[in-house]
């Protein structure tokens, strides 16, 4: 499996980000290096979720890795894009959520 591209939706430390692995394909090994609390086990814990459902380690469920930055309206979701056998695939899992609804206002 060749990992392509990983967007984490108010996951973990993460508002919206997405990681390009793409880039990184020349080398074929990679390392993912940063200070402590910076979100290294976060992006490994994105893509087990995406794959598995559950979070690398098992150590965290899936709502519990929400973001704590969230809005109350936005959801929660991860969608990894990886390669194998050359097909890509794509897989977007969102965490058991709870969301506050968008009031509409009428005149």
């Amino acid at each position: 499996m060749q990992p392509k591209s990983l967007q984490m939706k108010n996951f973990g430390p993460f508002i919206d980000e997405k990681l390009d692995f793409s880039q990184l394909q020349a080398g074929g090994l990679f390392l993912i290096s940063g200070k402590t609390g910076a979100g290294k086990t976060t992006i490994f814990d994105g893509m087990t979720f995406a794959l598995f459902g559950e979070t690398s380690g098992n150590l965290r469920s899936g709502k519990e890795m929400r973001s704590m930055f969230a809005s109350p309206t936005e959801e929660t979701s991860v969608t990894f894009t990886f390669e194998h056998q050359r097909f890509t695939y794509q897989i977007q899992r969102k965490p058991e959520q709870t969301l506050a609804t968008k009031r509409q206002k009428f005149n």
